[in-house]
């Protein structure tokens, strides 16, 4: 009886240390956790039989001497761990028996266990952030080493973490052992394993609890964002200098330390207003950017595109082209690609009216000029040669501006379009056949750049 009252009294003890509000510094709860290392010495049941939990009769079989255990956990959230645990044991000779076999010698073993951890006083509220003690049941398997043998266990039982500061502490952890193979042998047989341990936590001070360790957050008491390194959003850094605009002495001028040049004087001076005194300046008559000395960033090529974002940073191009410019056989296909389409494009007769139909393909023609804003284009009118010749080049200039128009409505560059009507001076078939003349009423776009 007196093991199961000593083990009782050590799940009372817990179980009343989570009535009580017993905190220590604010901050030990408030740390990330991360790695766990303990070292710490066992206490061995071997009397044990089909049923582990038969152990709990006596403590005949105990042993203190020469066991010991060192442990590394890592903590992956606030309710689940990962440990890996080495045990050197002692089974003690002459005081009871193995499952029946009469021990004459100590029996010393290696053990190795591997345990996922659930810290339930975090998953049901029993203790808040802010308390020094954590509360785990584990489970895993393990395997005991004796000379030749090798037996498999199936491990479980409780355990409790007490912080002594943010990285020292003390753990408590009792263990269930049930061989997988008991009673092959001596050494296959059910077993209990209490520990006492030191702890030692490495932690990543995250003070303010945002994700963004001190180390990198410029504002380590605040919780923050890690877009703005560990600030709040509404805190900004103008000169980009790391320094934030709060605590920054030179909030608009990049610096160093408090925010300011190291040499900064109330007589320097900023000749090309980049924010970079001249004296620190690489480029003191150029305005550049902070970050680059005071220079702006390269363009060898002078097209407007930075060469860092320039695939042709020597050749002049375009920006919807990465800073290239277009090849002559993208320009033609896509003006074959519009052209196509175009005849589509139907006016009622004698004015520059749209058909209904006509709505769907300058649609068409709107997304396509919409993906290509640096191509110009050109809206070309023509008609037949029915009628006079002034009546006719005002009609194709009407209606390429209506075509134009509606383009521009849709969202295309005015400055990216040009209308010209040429009536019927450039035919592409006879207007002596109706269907010639068909063919000649048209509108067509030309690319000309």
């Amino acid at each position: 009886m007196k093991k199961f009252t000593l083990f009782l009294f050590f799940v009372v003890g817990l179980a009343s240390l989570q009535a009580q509000d017993l905190r220590s510094n604010d901050s030990i709860n408030d740390v990330n956790r991360t790695l766990i290392l303990k070292f710490g010495v066992n206490l061995v049941d071997s009397n044990g039989d089909s049923n582990p939990f038969s152990a709990l009769s006596d403590f005949d079989q105990m042993a203190f001497s020469n066991n010991y255990n060192i442990e590394l956990e890592y903590r992956f959230s606030k309710w689940f761990s990962l440990a890996m645990v080495l045990s050197h044991n002692k089974w003690v000779a002459n005081e009871g028996n193995i499952d029946g076999i009469i021990v004459n010698t100590d029996q010393k073993y290696l053990a190795i266990d591997f345990d996922l951890k659930f810290y339930y006083d975090e998953a049901i509220g029993w203790f808040d952030r802010n308390n020094w003690a954590e509360l785990y049941l584990h489970g895993g398997v393990g395997s005991v080493y004796q000379g030749s043998y090798a037996d498999l266990s199936l491990n479980f039982g409780p355990g409790a973490n007490f912080w002594l500061s943010d990285q020292f502490g003390v753990n408590v952890n009792g263990t269930a052992k049930w061989a997988l193979n008991h009673g092959d042998n001596l050494h296959g047989t059910n077993h209990f394993q209490y520990s006492a341990s030191l702890m030692y936590r490495f932690i990543d001070n995250d003070d303010d609890n945002d994700g963004v360790k001190n180390k990198v957050d410029n504002c380590p008491n605040v919780p923050g964002v890690a877009e703005n390194n560990g600030c709040p959003e509404e805190i900004k850094d103008r000169d980009g200098d790391g320094v934030v605009d709060a605590v920054d002495s030179c909030p608009d001028v990049y610096g160093t330390s408090v925010g300011c040049p190291k040499v900064a004087k109330i007589t320097e001076i900023d000749t090309d207003g980049d924010t970079v005194f001249d004296s620190v300046d690489n480029c003191p008559k150029i305005k550049g950017l902070p970050t680059n000395n005071g220079c702006p960033l390269p363009d060898t090529d002078n097209d407007g595109i930075v060469d860092a974002a320039d695939k042709c940073p020597t050749v002049p191009g375009l920006e919807s082209n990465n800073g290239c410019p277009f090849k002559e056989e993208v320009l033609s296909d896509l003006a074959l690609g519009l052209n196509k389409i175009t005849p589509d494009i139907l006016f009622n007769t004698g004015n520059a009216n749209f058909r209904q139909e006509s709505y769907s393909v300058l649609i068409k023609i709107i997304e396509e000029m919409k993906q290509h804003p640096d191509v110009q284009f050109k809206i070309g009118g023509h008609t037949d040669s029915v009628g006079d010749y002034e009546s006719n080049k005002r009609l194709s200039q009407t209606r390429a501006n209506a075509v134009r128009n509606y383009l521009v409505s849709g969202g295309v560059s005015l400055e990216n379009i040009v209308a010209e009507g040429f009536g019927e001076t450039k035919p592409i078939a006879s207007n002596l056949t109706e269907e010639g003349r068909r063919k000649n009423r048209r509108v067509e776009i030309i690319i000309i750049n």
